[in-house]
């Protein structure tokens, strides 16, 4: 059965967003993937700069400058006005247990939404006040921005079925799971700390997939906005009902 749920009232916690976007130097897992013409993680990163509402949200890099030219890369060779942290470690999965710790580390509000960001995401104009709205939601755990497109045509994916909800500007549905790009308060990730870091450790990818459905059968919510306010940009996953593709190629930004 799907269940409908509507609010219009605020989050008590009014404190920022705190953002924190994964950069590498080289990336052997994504390098063989389809992309979007004209596709470049710099492009990517304007986006992201070009669409956060500073007034709702702080940035922070990381940058896993182990493999490749790091010198060259563009967040070194750019001026930033927000932190960057440089690691060494030359997978995905280590930079993402780095990330677990520095965060972790943080003098922050329980409540602080964090906001994990992989370098191969577009965002709309707006997707903060979305994230907000995201966790409005009772009972949320995590919130993806990313509308799956493999969860309305994989045939794992058949008999999916889902609960809708509905906040001041966005439809919401619970997913099985979703990429390492995701959002959950730091009071979530603390009591899920161990989980994950289980399927991060000891390989060179996070098994992304099998974490979240582990969370799920724990009982966590994951909630994606449709149609998405973000994307990952590949070509064949595309978040339905935009056109990202214009929106890419009007980089400069959107």
């Amino acid at each position: 059965m799907l269940k409908r749920w509507f609010s219009s009232k605020k989050d008590p916690f009014s404190a920022k967003i705190e953002v924190f976007v994964r950069h590498c130097s080289f990336s052997s897992i994504s390098s063989h993937k389809k992309r979007l013409p004209g596709f470049s993680r710099e492009l990517c990163h304007e986006n992201l700069l070009s669409t956060i509402d500073r007034n709702q949200a702080n940035l922070t890099f990381f940058f896993d400058a182990a493999k490749g030219d790091s010198q060259s890369h563009f967040l070194k060779t750019n001026s930033l006005s927000d932190p960057l942290v440089e690691i060494f470690e030359g997978t995905e999965s280590g930079s993402f247990l780095k990330l677990l710790d520095y965060v972790m580390g943080l003098d922050l509000h329980p409540e602080t939404i964090l906001y994990f960001v992989e370098d191969d995401y577009l965002h709309k104009p707006g997707w903060t006040d979305i994230l907000l709205e995201g966790f409005q939601v009772p009972q949320v755990d995590y919130v993806t921005l990313y509308d799956h497109r493999d969860k309305y045509m994989a045939k794992p994916y058949e008999e999916l079925t889902a609960r809708l909800f509905v906040t001041q500007s966005c439809h919401w549905r619970s997913t099985p799971s979703t990429t390492q790009t995701f959002a959950v308060r730091l009071k979530t990730l603390r009591q899920d700390l161990r989980i994950h870091r289980k399927y991060s450790q000891k390989r060179a990818i996070s098994r992304d997939h099998a974490k979240f459905m582990h969370l799920q059968q724990r009982g966590s919510l994951l909630i994606s906005s449709i149609p998405g306010w973000s994307t990952h940009v590949d070509p064949e996953f595309l978040s339905p009902c935009a056109n990202w593709e214009q929106m890419f190629n009007s980089l400069g930004v959107l």
